[in-house]
């Protein structure tokens, strides 16, 4: 009796597994290192010329700005579209490992990881 039952939960977390891979459906450059580091700046500079509301406004500026730079100067990072089991489309950043459209992933704490066959 209790070998019946590992064997079905084995059996259906296998199938589980195997019915929720994500796919990798399309990519798209992600600025997001450019309009940190810009914001971050726009904010310390704007704040010691203008005070609170120069922060604020030097913050927005220069973070778009920021991203601006890091797009031309073509060191944009990867991100990429990711259809989940539902047909919901999340674009989810990957720093460290290209990925091809067509792949199995499994998204974990917004990172993307291989599904093993």
């Amino acid at each position: 009796m209790n070998k019946s039952i590992l064997f079905s939960l084995i059996t259906l977390y296998g199938a589980a597994s195997v019915g929720y891979a994500d796919e990798v459906v399309g990519r798209s450059p992600s600025n997001t290192a450019g309009h940190f580091i810009g914001g971050w700046s726009g904010v310390m500079a704007g704040g010691v010329v203008a005070g609170p509301i120069g922060a604020i406004l030097g913050g927005l500026g220069i973070a778009w700005v920021g991203g601006e730079i890091q797009e031309s100067s073509g060191l944009s990072e990867q991100a990429y579209q990711v259809k989940d089991s539902d047909g919901e489309i999340q674009v989810v950043r990957s720093p460290n490992r290209a990925w091809k459209n067509g792949d199995e992933v499994a998204v974990i704490s917004n990172r993307l990881r291989p599904i093993e066959k």
